[in-house]
């Protein structure tokens, strides 16, 4: 036999026994003794799954995944002790739905939601009876729901039609308001005229009952040839949308507005203002007349003077 075939046939077969010593002996033959190996960190949308790694040396007594920082008070999610199933034992309602173990001793959490954002820890009692441990974190995004933007004085219009350009008419200012809904973490929304950054007079977000968010923007608006535009946009994302919406002016003499117009009528109170001066001096008129016909009656009676 050629020397060196029977140099690499020996080479194998050492390469080959110590890649089934370390099987039998490890789970992750290329981590250090009394380490933990995790995933730093995992993004995952409302809805998927996801794989938590735990690598270690050795074959465990005991394998811990816990929700939270601290490897001792952390609630308990799944646990495997030497004879128990693969997939472990679970720990709470929600956990025994969407958590198990694989042979691997990884963590798998079937359909993610915003609760199950946050820090997880892997705990081990290693095959020297030490208790080890790391960390990896989880972060949930959810984004918002189709259509957004909506610009809601379009929608009373025409619902299902998020993409044409729609028409206010108004006699004055109007009140816009521009709405993303079922996003989390956060969403930024804004108002452009033409170039110009439109005041946001108000915002309004809310939390639902899942944990995702609805947001509404408030701005006013005039009359103009240049449309008004909102702008969603998620923090992170390069991804943009908008909506656009035209303010006309509608003056007396012209036709109530058809088709996508969405008539919108705000008077500033000058009817009001001009009654109530009015409404005042009647009032004060008809007070000052009682007085005088009162007193003239008491002078007549004074003077012994009926009349009947």
């Amino acid at each position: 036999m050629d020397p060196r075939i029977g140099s690499l046939w020996l080479i194998a077969t050492c390469v080959g026994i110590v890649m089934i010593s370390c099987y039998i002996s490890g789970v992750a033959c290329d981590v250090p003794d009394d380490v933990v190996y995790t995933d730093l960190h995992k993004t995952v949308r409302t809805g998927d799954s996801v794989v938590l790694k735990c690598q270690f040396r050795g074959t465990p007594l005991a394998v811990y995944w816990k929700k939270g920082d601290d490897p001792i008070r952390a609630p308990t999610l799944v646990s495997w002790i030497t004879g128990d199933p693969v997939t472990g034992s679970c720990v709470g309602e929600r956990p025994c739905q969407i958590m198990e173990m694989n042979a691997e001793f990884s963590l798998i959490i079937k359909e993610v939601s915003i609760v199950e954002q946050g820090p997880y820890l892997c705990r081990v009692t290693n095959y020297k009876g030490r208790q080890i441990h790391n960390f990896t974190d989880i972060s949930v995004f959810s984004p918002p729901m189709e259509p957004y933007p909506i610009i809601n004085e379009c929608q009373m219009n025409s619902p299902t039609d998020t993409e044409t350009t729609c028409t206010i008419s108004t006699n004055q200012s109007v009140e816009i308001s521009c709405s993303a809904s079922g996003y989390f973490p956060d969403i930024d929304l804004y108002f452009l005229h033409g170039s110009t950054s439109l005041h946001t007079k108000d915002t309004i977000e809310v939390t639902n009952i899942d944990g995702t968010k609805n947001k509404t923007i408030y701005a006013n608006a005039t009359a103009s040839e240049i449309s008004y535009v909102c702008f969603a946009s998620i923090p992170g994302s390069a991804e943009q949308r908008t909506r656009t919406v035209l303010v006309n002016l509608r003056t007396s003499s012209s036709p109530l507005p058809t088709g996508s117009t969405i008539p919108i009528d705000k008077t500033d109170g000058s009817a009001a203002k001009v009654v109530v001066p009015v409404i005042f001096i009647v009032l004060l008129a008809v007070i000052c007349i009682s007085i005088v016909l009162w007193h003239r009656r008491k002078l007549q009676r004074g003077q012994g003077i009926f009349i009947y």
